[in-house]
């Protein structure tokens, strides 16, 4: 998907004029096992177009990170792209509005998680096209790695195979905080090997076993 830097302010002002004429519903995303918390809740535009993300205060680690002036700065260049390099950027969605508290907006993707593969009713093609896209994923996360740029959450659960970009985006910005450094559970082998994980499981959808 790719942006240039006028393309992407304007894309940014009209989604925050459009989402601040819309009211907003609260959101419940099925919740990960494997996740110990939420920082934000979630509500939703009554249209589903954007997703607001309110810190609910619950955690003291992102608090004191963004009280710190360069670190909520950074926060703000995460949101609008100008944080990342390719080909890594491709792969991260946009924010705006961002808050004080580290509350903000976002356009909600239409998709499939990753992490809920098994919850859809997946045909063979859009089987395909996720396994296609899971690929270049990992190949551009292993350039990042290799470039020594690689870090965030990339946890299946925020990865979302979007319909109408076809492509697979992180929606997680906060973790571009949170995990930096990234943790060695989460670091490039762990997520190349749920990557692969993930692949296979969709090999098997389009092998029909």
């Amino acid at each position: 998907m790719p942006h240039t830097l006028g393309s992407d302010f304007l894309e940014r002002a009209l989604c925050r004029l459009e989402a601040n004429q819309l009211q907003f519903k609260n959101y419940y995303p099925v919740r990960n096992q494997n996740k110990v918390n939420d920082t934000f809740d979630f509500l939703i535009s009554h249209d589903e177009r954007f997703i607001y993300k309110k810190n609910n205060l619950s955690s003291s680690h992102f608090q004191k990170l963004l009280e710190d002036d360069k670190t909520f700065s950074s926060f703000a260049n995460i949101l609008n792209g100008n944080f990342f390099s390719p080909p890594m950027k491709n792969h991260i969605c946009r924010g705006f509005d961002l808050e004080e508290d580290g509350s903000y907006k976002m356009k909600f993707l239409h998709g499939f998680r990753l992490d809920l593969l098994d919850t859809y009713s997946l045909d063979k093609v859009e089987a395909t096209e996720i396994r296609e896209q899971c690929q270049i994923l990992l190949d551009n996360l292993s350039k990042a790695n290799a470039n020594k740029i690689f870090f965030g959450d990339w946890a299946m659960h925020n990865l979302i195979y979007c319909l109408s970009e076809k492509s697979i985006f992180n929606v997680d910005l906060e973790g571009f905080i949170t995990y930096r450094p990234i943790p060695e559970w989460a670091d490039f082998p762990i997520v190349a090997s749920w990557l692969n994980d993930t692949m296979n499981q969709l090999e098997s959808i389009i092998s029909g076993l």
